[in-house]
């Protein structure tokens, strides 16, 4: 909403400045553009009303605003989910594709329950037993995006050395392995293994979302520790496109990916 919002001002040739004329601040503005402020109904009303904004266009506008007040499904879980997760969680939602790298760890999205328990374990340290426990809610929940009628297509780039660490032991790992030839059967979902002989190219885990049904950039999301970063800006998100797309040429194709993940197994 933010991202069309800009576009709208600038289709009307304004700067953010002008924006006393629907009486919301320039930093304000700059702020709802970036998706980083929540926009307000009667805010909305203004924009609308300033910029000149047709009828129906304008409608649309004000029913997204209602819209994106709403709380997703994952407020129940507002305990375990930061900000800046929250964010990402609602976008994760939203995308029609989304690229994904991991070296340490399966992705959250493919993640059985027990490993993910195990993984929780590990990861936080401090937890109690009931937080990890809800983190793993949150996580079981999360995957019921790739069951859902608009389910996005994943494609999911392994490190060979995620399919070779014992989170929870053996047994865990075999059940995890399984789950993953699984669930590479399904016609959207792509599992790539990059094998110990191939160059890491990327030092970081890095998930790219795509949004085919608004006029969005491509996202750049990288997890570091207890934040994250956003990166949305065409030259910079371009980077880790072409990044990733190394990533797919050094990975081993489909029927070798799955090969590796049965000798794995």
């Amino acid at each position: 909403m933010g991202h069309r919002l800009r576009e709208i001002r600038q289709g009307a040739r304004l700067m953010q400045k002008d924006s006393r004329r629907p009486a919301i601040s320039p930093s304000k503005l700059s702020r709802m553009e970036r998706g980083v402020h929540r926009v307000r109904v009667e805010d909305m009303v203004r924009l609308v009303e300033g910029y000149g904004v047709g009828e129906a266009e304008g409608e649309q506008l004000v029913q997204l605003t209602k819209l994106a007040n709403e709380p997703g499904w994952w407020a129940r879980h507002r305990r375990v989910v930061p900000p800046w997760f929250d964010r990402f969680i609602g976008l994760q939602e939203a995308a029609t594709w989304i690229r994904t790298y991991e070296y340490q760890i399966v992705p959250g999205l493919l993640q059985t329950e027990e490993y993910a328990r195990a993984v929780t374990e590990v990861k936080y340290l401090l937890a109690g037993a009931a937080e990890v426990e809800a983190r793993v809610r949150l996580r079981m929940e999360r995957q019921e995006l790739l069951a859902s009628p608009a389910r996005p297509h994943l494609l999911a780039i392994l490190h060979e050395g995620v399919l070779h660490s014992r989170f929870g032991g053996p047994g865990v790992m075999r059940r995890q392995v399984e789950h993953l030839i699984d669930m590479s059967a399904r016609p959207h979902i792509t599992i790539r293994v990059l094998p110990f002989t191939n160059p890491c190219v990327l030092g970081s885990p890095v998930t790219l979302l795509r949004f085919d049904q608004y006029r969005l950039p491509d996202l750049a999301y990288i997890e570091r520790g207890s934040r994250s970063e956003y990166i949305g800006e065409p030259g910079e998100s371009d980077y880790f496109s072409a990044q990733m797309a190394q990533l797919v040429v050094h990975s081993a194709s489909v029927e070798e990916s799955l090969a590796i993940l049965k000798s794995a197994l």
